[in-house]
Formats: structure tokens, sequence, C-alpha cells
């Protein structure tokens, strides 16, 4: 199974739902296989994750690497060997396409708090340049996972012939309501540090304590209580464990990139543009996924239907949450082959 990387560099800037222009964006992405042409699936990250799917164990508890290694391989959910992978990291994300730890080229300083905001409509565009640069006109399916799943919505609304198949794994039109507003105030709280800086902070410093509150908070709904004591079954085990993984999370994640995706992620609702929707979609959910609860996945499906997309609605049976999604890969392997398999 052939395994290469790289950055794309786009020549031309990317205009911004805002109105801005991004001049010199690039997009990283990775390869499982030999992506063509009509052939390819898509695979969009989630929140935290980078597009690394296969990466190496890293150092940390928090691995923004390595969430696909269940998933991806041969004889797996998603084999290589018998369709091409195509990974992009999501406009905004600190771990190779644009985003505020980019350096300007211009200064020699990263781009830091003068990097614009960014729309789930940014990052779909992002994917669509990234997939040109790739020599990609269109692929046989585009695959995402939470916001990654927004925006494989978002970009099949924007270019309605570009893919085959949708997949949305644990994504819907929107986040819940209170969600919303609460991954919403993520710059807001940052800001309120004093180590915040105007975001001007040194590369490692930073609000630390304020991150590893707000990644304390986010996991406690990433993972239910189910699936931590059955994860962690001895006393004290599960809190541990998460405030191992928040405190890893404050090490390593730019905090400006978290605002800046938090932001995108919350101010997304997906109502407007599904009717745009060409491509065959498949929803997967879970029913005590406090992200994409099964409730507003299934409400994503009626407004597909009714605008008359060919779409698919499949709640996922002993997944516990958010985060167990990619953990235990077989409940998705069914209903997920059979999908890709018909045209």
């Amino acid at each position: 199974m052939i395994q290469v990387g790289g950055t794309h560099l786009l020549s031309v800037p990317l205009p911004l739902e805002e109105g801005e222009l991004l001049g010199n964006p690039q997009v990283a992405w990775e390869a499982h296989g030999e992506p063509s042409d009509g052939k390819a699936v898509v695979l969009l990250h989630d929140l935290s994750h980078s597009h690394l799917a296969l990466g190496p164990v890293e150092a940390g508890a928090y691995q923004a690497s390595g969430w696909g290694r269940e998933f991806i391989g041969p004889g797996k959910v998603l084999d290589p060997t018998e369709t091409p992978l195509l990974v992009l990291n999501l406009l905004g994300s600190p771990f190779g396409s644009t985003s505020p730890v980019t350096v300007d080229g211009a200064t020699g300083d990263r781009l830091g708090p003068a990097m614009p905001g960014l729309t789930v409509l940014d990052m779909a565009r992002a994917v669509s340049a990234g997939l040109r640069a790739h020599g990609l006109q269109h692929v046989r399916a585009l695959v995402g996972v939470g916001l990654g799943g927004m925006v494989a919505l978002r970009l099949a609304a924007l270019f309605p012939e570009l893919a085959s198949a949708v997949v949305a794994i644990g994504a819907g039109r929107s986040l819940p309501e209170g969600l919303r507003e609460k991954l919403g105030l993520t710059a807001q709280v940052l800001r309120m540090d004093p180590e915040f800086q105007e975001g001007w902070y040194g590369p490692g410093n930073g609000p630390r304590k304020t991150m590893r509150k707000l990644r304390l908070d986010f996991l406690k709904l990433v993972h239910g209580r189910e699936s931590l004591r059955h994860r962690h079954p001895e006393r004290g085990g599960a809190q541990a464990a998460l405030e191992a993984e928040a405190d890893s999370f404050a090490e390593t994640f730019d905090p400006l990139a978290w605002a800046l995706l938090c932001s995108a992620y919350a101010g997304c609702d997906l109502a407007d543009c599904l009717p745009r929707i060409r491509s065959r979609v498949l929803l997967l959910a879970s029913a005590t996924d406090a992200l994409a609860p099964a409730a507003r996945v299934r409400d994503t499906y009626h407004l597909l239907s009714a605008a008359g997309a060919p779409a698919r609605f499949h709640e996922l049976q002993g997944v516990a949450d958010h985060g167990a999604l990619l953990a235990d890969p077989r409940p998705l392997r069914g209903p997920l082959q059979d999908f890709l398999q018909r045209r």
C-alpha cells in the first residue's frame, strides 16, 4: 500500500466567505494507494485531528494523528488496496494547511491573529482547491467525520458534480444549539486569559490553563460516561485519563487555531445549502453522540430527502459516543461498505 504525503501550495488567493482573500494558501495531504480521477475516496478529519490518519503514536496523551488505524488498511472499512484514499488537512488546522501557525513568507513571522476568520464554506473551498491541485476533478466519495462531515456536505452542495457519494459520520446540519453557543465563545474565553497577549504569544506559550479547561470540557462531551467507565474501570481512572489528554492538548494545539476551528464549527448550519446536493448521501449517527445526536442527524436526512437527494440514514448500534465512532469500526463496516459499493 503506497503512502505518500505533502503540501499543495496554491498559486491563486482563496476567497473567504467574510469577504477577505487568503493569499498563498496551502493544503496538506496524505495519500494511501494511488488516487486517480473518478476513483479516489477523499477523507476529511474531525475538529482536533490531523490529516495523518495512519500517523505514528505520539508521545503525549493527546493524539492528533493515527485516528484511522482501525478504520483504514487492507481488509478494513476503507481499504486503499481496493479504493485509493486521499486525506486532506482542513484549512485552519495547525498541522500543515494554512492556519495561525503558518509562517508568513513576507515577514518571516507566523500569521497569528492576522489570520482571517474561517467558515465551513472556506474549508470546503480549500478542499476543492486541494483536489484540483491533485488533478482530481471528480471523486468516488467524500467521507467526513464530525467537522469533516460538515465540510464534506458543504462541498457537495458547492460543487454538485464533484462527488458521486458523500458519507457524513457523526455530523448533521449543525451542532446542537447549546453546544454551538458554547464553542462559539471559545475565542472570547481565550482572549480573557492574560497569557493570550492578543494572540502574539510565542511558540509553545500562550493561555495553556484556559486551553486545558476548554479541552477538558470538550472531552466530557466527546466521551460519554458509559464509554469512559468501560475504558477506565479503575476508580478515578476516567478523570485521570481526561486530565492527561487535556494537559497534552494544551501543550500541543495552538490556541488561535483552536478558536478559529471552534468558531467555524459553531457557526455552521447547512440547512439552506442541503437542497443543492445531488450526490448520494449516507448519514451515520450514534444515538448518544452529544455533538451529532441521532435526532439531529435524522432531521438532516429529512431535509435532504425532501429536496430530492438520494439520502440514507443509519443509526449505529453499539457506538457509545462521538469519541468511539472510529475506535471500533465494526458497526461502520456493513453500512459504509454497502453504500460505497453501490453506483
